[in-house]
């Protein structure tokens, strides 16, 4: 024990956040300055695409605004980490956090001008409480600044999640958001991959004082920033369900071809991430499917050609059988047990975790820094809003779990009866994810909670009249008793 705390004081100083770069085989001081003068020569060519794909979103929105405003943040998901407008402090702002505020005022507006209100579900009240629990943690924190610093995500996330419960969208509304978010997910992993073969890599910040830290990991890098591999690979589960469930309910040819291809794409960029825990997520999701789908026998071709690229990519056994004790989260779970038993009940507030471990780093097995994050959703839940906070989080679980399942027993037609699988499938594999990722302020995980419930509105408008029915019903009773 002494040893290890003389180790902490000599490394007191070392911090372990610092932002990793990227790594290529070629690189050098002369080919970057020719990289950056070939980006200034087509600063035009960038503003051309810009004007064009503007043109497209406002076409979009025009002729389908619920679809096209949600489905169009879904699209961006998985480029958040590197579309960023500016910093304020230590607060980035995201481009996906303008779209996803505009989605949202444009869901209100939509519903309120069409009639097409509706009451959340208790789901919804679920999650109010989480994150209302969340930002009342502000007057125990242990550090305030942490907490404050969350409060933009938890107010976006808390609008878009209640204005998508608050509306009931169309099926066509429904197809086109998962379409966007299919084609999102394809485009980043297509991106990805194609830079992951030029040779640009991700190198771990932990490289250089954790031995046995595995580089030359796929990332999306753009504009200087990158995307952590781990974020990566768990933003294109959802995308991958979705394709996965689309393609058991395409009935041509064509369109099977196509979805297939997306399958492929999407897969084999969560796999080159080479995260342990998006692996697990991958598993997860086509586990559910084999049992809930119906198409047990289709659900396994994309598992077989998935196979194949694993044994393709040596690199991907290597990575799943490495001893490095979970990159460290296990040192790390450790001290967050023992954070966990000090503030049991209220937890120490939120994204205070880092906070907490440095009061008990001395107790791991093995030095890993200072101000870790918990890399488990339900350990760093406890440790920072308590047993409180834990309830929550799993009750508001347990409720979209149950608004899935009641959904898709209600349905008759086998493409919405899919869709509701593929959300389960896709919502199991984050909850197994986040036993190894921190995913739960992150967009991707509430968008997938947004669909459960819309696609419930969807099966409810089908029997549900709306208010301008009900007018019209009630008008056409005293036509008719007026006539008789």
């Amino acid at each position: 024990m002494n040893s290890v705390r003389r180790q902490l004081e000599s490394l007191r100083t070392l911090h372990v956040d610092s932002q990793p770069f990227f790594l290529n085989a070629g690189t050098s001081p002369r080919l970057l300055l020719m990289r950056w003068g070939a980006w200034r020569l087509t600063k035009v060519e960038w503003l051309l695409l810009a004007v064009v794909a503007s043109l497209a979103v406002a076409l979009l929105l025009v002729r389908s605004p619920v679809g096209g405003a949600l489905g169009l943040f879904g699209f961006l998901l998985p480029f958040d980490a590197v579309l960023v407008l500016a910093q304020v402090g230590r607060i980035h702002i995201h481009v996906t956090w303008i779209v996803g505020a505009a989605a949202g005022v444009l869901l209100l507006l939509t519903a309120r001008l069409g009639n097409r209100l509706t009451t959340p579900p208790q789901a919804a009240v679920w999650m109010g409480l989480l994150i209302f629990w969340g930002l009342l943690s502000y007057f125990w924190a242990l550090n305030a600044e942490n907490t404050l610093f969350r409060l933009p995500v938890l107010a976006l996330l808390l609008f878009l999640y209640f204005a998508a419960a608050s509306i009931r969208p169309t099926e066509k509304e429904m197809a086109t958001i998962i379409w966007l978010v299919i084609l999102g997910g394809f485009l980043g992993a297509a991106l990805s991959l194609y830079e992951f073969s030029r040779g640009e890599w991700y190198i771990s910040p932990l490289a250089t004082h954790i031995p046995r830290q595995l580089s030359g990991r796929e990332t999306l890098g753009i504009g200087g920033r990158m995307t952590d591999p781990n974020s990566l690979g768990a933003s294109l589960i959802l995308p991958l369900s979705l394709a996965v469930c689309a393609w058991l309910s395409s009935r041509t040819w064509p369109r099977r071809l196509l979805l297939f291809g997306l399958i492929g794409v999407i897969g084999a960029s969560i796999l080159a991430t080479m995260s342990r825990g998006a692996l697990a997520a991958v598993a997860t999701v086509f586990a559910v499917l084999i049992w809930r789908s119906g198409a047990r026998r289709r659900v396994l071709l994309p598992l077989v050609i998935m196979g194949g690229i694993v044994m393709s990519m040596p690199d991907i056994p290597k990575r799943v059988m490495q001893s490095d004790r979970g990159a460290g989260r296990f040192d790390i779970w450790q001290v967050g047990l023992s954070a966990f038993r000090r503030y049991p009940l209220f937890g120490a507030g939120q994204d205070c975790f880092p906070d907490a471990f440095n009061q008990y780093a001395h107790t791991a097995p093995n030095f890993v820094g200072f101000s870790r994050a918990p890399h488990n959703i339900y350990l760093g839940t406890g440790v920072e809003l308590g047993l409180v906070g834990l309830v929550l989080l799993l009750g508001a679980i347990v409720r979209h779990f149950l608004l899935a399942a009641k959904g898709s027993q209600a349905v008759r037609d086998k493409g919405l009866r899919l869709q509701f699988v593929s959300y389960e499938a896709a919502l199991w594999g984050l909850l197994v994810g986040g036993f190894f990722l921190d995913l739960l302020w992150e967009e991707y995980f509430w968008l997938t909670l947004m669909l459960i419930v819309m696609t419930v509105h969807v099966r409810k408008a089908g029997w549900e009249p709306t208010y301008q029915d009900s007018v019209i019903a009630r008008r056409r009773y005293e036509l008719t008793r007026l006539a008789g």
